[in-house]
């Protein structure tokens, strides 16, 4: 029911609202339908931990009653009998020996394979000594009596267990008693997972667990292969590896990673509010201003961590303001495809406009240098650019526009240095991550053929992008587009892997983009010395129009003018959906002689 609900709210009801709504009195109401929705996305969650943890210690309940049934059913055949302790009692049976007499009855005592037995006996050596005999007594009833008794026991220990296990994690599911969904109810939230989780493990919880270090096709035949019970119970226990595991279905991943959005924001927000008010930091000593004693000592214990926190909730602000973007000017609902505060180092978000799996065209963008969870609204906003583009340069087909930021840029371009290996890097250590999502979206968009796939790369994602095609069978793309690229560690368009055709470059005329590219050049990041923008590289070279300034344009290709594309954007979104003549291009088009 939450799920249905804030699915509702936020898929119609706020759409429409955005679509068709303007005003003050507008923005007001669609807050409050946002309010609504993110209060059933937290009864969401924990409906959803209490219906998995019902749900196992249902079935570890069901399967200790079955044991108990079944050595009932033994004791019956075998002419045993139970007593209420649980001890079984058993009569003389077996061979007469020499004075006319059979083996002498006797009762066992069981003991569960955990150690856990029904007696109050306080000498548990001679207890064990017992049931040891029992098992080699000449009497037969003995021995079956005494695994009679042993297997009453397990189904006994296996039922204690269980509600041992879930009482107190059951008891701590309960929310407020009020209308109010804090920070600390996600925070509390990521606990109940946590504890939710820890005891699906004590008790062996039967869920069927993903392949060890499996492909994306791996993981969809793994998910496609559970039950709707089991799905549901993955993504409330284990959202973290739902929303990470490339090949599942979006809508999954999307809701996995809300979830953890959610918690996640809930715990920072909590952590943020428990550091201390930051002191004055200058203070006047006579004629002098200097910086205060009370303030050094709290910049020394939290001054990093009070900017690490801010960086990480303005990067979670950012998805969320993409969210409510939704249904403005056509904008599609957004699936959030992958989420982590920290990531590789600087954060990890991917995002789609639209759902990729339904998509007839996509594009899986690479942001480059300096990006990190504070500035990924900047990236964000371009990809919502670039999908306006692409759906007017092509109405009638779905387009999904995916920033992809899963992997760990340079910080500066300092930090490239020259001759010694390092400048790649970067760009080696995101190649794996960027192959198996992009072959991720090609699996669960159902095959090679099943959408139109554009890999995007900017400045230093340019040469991340450039990498992926060159190791462990490159990158199933159609075209691949790059804009102020310092260099792809190729020496020709050619080598990328989808034809010289098919590759396509764009380089502003100012100055930030130029320093960017040369700087990528003399630091060894094009292969002899070549980048895209090169006539000799051998790419489609895009006009990029005179829209931006300069002085700064490294960042100006998803810019507009005048509410239409800027020449760059347009050409772009001409790729995207496959319209290539419909792409401005500086002449000649490509294969220039070096």
């Amino acid at each position: 029911m939450g799920s249905h609900a804030k699915d509702k709210l936020n898929d119609k009801v706020a759409f429409k609202m955005r679509e068709y709504l303007s005003g003050a009195a507008a923005q007001a109401a669609t807050r409050q339908v946002g309010k609504l929705s993110g209060n059933f996305h937290y009864a969401q969650a924990q409906c959803g931990l209490i219906r998995t943890n019902i749900q196992f210690l249902k079935e570890a309940l069901e399967d200790a009653r079955k044991k108990l049934k079944d050595a009932l059913a033994s004791a019956e055949t075998e002419g045993v009998k139970v007593n209420p302790d649980g001890s079984v009692t058993y009569p003389a049976a077996g061979e007469k020996d020499g004075d006319g007499k059979r083996p002498e009855g006797g009762t066992a005592t069981g003991k569960s394979a955990h150690g856990a037995g029904l007696s109050g006996s306080a000498d548990k050596q001679l207890e064990a000594l017992d049931r040891q005999a029992k098992y080699h007594s000449d009497n037969p009833k003995a021995v079956k009596a005494q695994e009679i008794a042993d297997d009453i026991a397990a189904a006994v220990h296996a039922a204690t267990k269980a509600d041992q296990t879930y009482a107190p994690v059951l008891r701590r599911l309960k929310a407020d008693d009020d209308l109010d969904v804090s920070n600390t109810d996600w925070a509390d939230t990521k606990k109940d997972t946590a504890a939710s989780r820890k005891a699906a493990d004590e008790i062996g919880a039967d869920l069927p667990s993903p392949p060890k270090d499996g492909s994306p096709k791996d993981n969809k035949s793994w998910w496609d292969g559970l039950s709707q019970d089991d799905k549901d119970s993955y993504i409330a226990l284990r959202p973290n590896a739902v929303g990470s595991l490339d090949g599942l279905p979006s809508d999954a991943r999307d809701e996995a990673n809300r979830m953890k959005l959610a918690e996640t924001k809930g715990t920072l927000e909590n952590q943020l509010s428990a550091i201390p008010k930051e002191p004055e930091k200058h203070t006047r000593v006579g004629d002098v201003w200097t910086t205060s004693a009370d303030w050094r000592k709290w910049n020394e214990k939290y001054g990093d961590r009070e900017k690490a926190l801010n960086n990480e909730l303005k990067g979670i602000d950012a998805i969320q303001a993409r969210f409510d973007k939704s249904g403005k000017k056509g904008l599609p609902q957004a699936y959030l495809l992958g989420f982590d505060a920290k990531g590789e180092g600087d954060g990890k978000v991917i995002l789609a406009n639209g759902n990729p799996d339904e998509a007839k065209h996509t594009v899986v963008h690479v942001p480059g240098t300096t990006t990190n969870m504070g500035n990924i609204g900047g990236t964000l906003n371009s990809m919502d650019a670039l999908w306006a583009a692409s759906h007017k340069a092509e109405p009638n087909q779905s387009v999904s526009t995916i920033t992809w930021f899963d992997h760990d840029p340079p910080d500066d371009i300092p930090q490239y240095v020259p001759n010694t290996g390092n400048t790649s890097k970067w760009a080696e250590d995101g190649t794996p991550a960027l192959q198996r999502f992009v072959q991720g979206a090609e699996t669960a968009q159902g095959g090679a053929d099943a959408s139109h796939t554009t890999v995007s790369g900017h400045s230093y994602g340019s040469t991340v992008v450039g990498q992926a095609t060159k190791e462990h069978g490159g990158l199933p793309a159609d075209d691949i587009m790059v804009q102020g690229s310092p260099g792809m560690q190729v020496k020709e368009a050619k080598e990328l892997g989808v034809g010289p055709e098919h590759v396509w470059s764009v380089a502003a005329p100012a100055v930030d983009d130029t320093a960017v590219r040369e700087g990528g050049r003399l630091m060894g990041l094009g292969d002899s010395g070549k980048i895209p923008n090169d006539p000799p590289f051998g790419a489609n070279r895009m006009d990029p129009g005179d829209h931006a300034s300069s002085l700064f344009g490294h960042s100006s290709y998803w810019d507009q003018q005048g509410g239409e594309p800027s020449k760059s954007l347009n050409s772009m979104a001409n790729v995207a959906v496959g319209h290539y003549d419909n792409v401005d291009l500086l002449v000649p088009r490509f294969g220039e002689n070096e």
